[in-house]
């Protein structure tokens, strides 16, 4: 009975610590690596490189929103910085790498020009947002999550 005891304790201090912990915002941060749990090679190299885009936006976004004071040199290094990104999209697609855990559509290797050209539009948006100044920031703000919307639209599965 002690032993049972005692365990139930275990069980509450860790259901305890997980909630406390999970308050803290931690598990939020932490879902995206579960989803990439089992991704390896091309397929791990292509989700890290989407991360990186979206944790790059995420300050364009403050900044748009007003939560953080427009600064060009952060600005314009982002749009550096999610260029190289996007341009390096196509070769991180090639055939054969759409196997779970991948949530890359077949769409993409039917018709991979398509592709290309939804990733050129990042990459108009991304030169647009090294020029940009507070007045031009949200219209590109706008652009580069349309880019990326459109492209995750038509050529993203969401896997269980």
């Amino acid at each position: 009975m002690k032993s049972f005891t005692a365990a139930l304790r275990i069980l509450a201090c860790a259901v305890l610590a997980v909630a406390l912990w999970s308050m803290t915002g931690n598990v939020v941060r932490t879902t995206p690596a579960l989803a990439h749990k089992g991704a390896h090679g091309v397929v791990k190299e292509r989700m890290r490189l989407m991360k990186k885009m979206e944790k790059r936006l995420r300050l364009i976004t403050k900044m748009e929103k007003g939560e953080l004071p427009f600064d060009a040199d952060a600005v314009h290094r982002r749009g550096e910085q999610l260029l190289k990104y996007a341009r390096k999209i196509p070769r991180l697609f090639p055939r054969g790498s759409g196997a779970p855990p991948s949530e890359a559509s077949a769409r993409i290797w039917q018709d991979f020009a398509a592709f290309q050209a939804e990733g050129k539009k990042l990459e108009q948006a991304a030169m647009l947002l090294m020029q940009a100044s507070a007045a031009t920031l949200p219209d590109i703000a706008r652009q580069l999550r349309a880019a990326c919307k459109s492209c995750h639209e038509k050529y993203r599965v969401e896997r269980d």
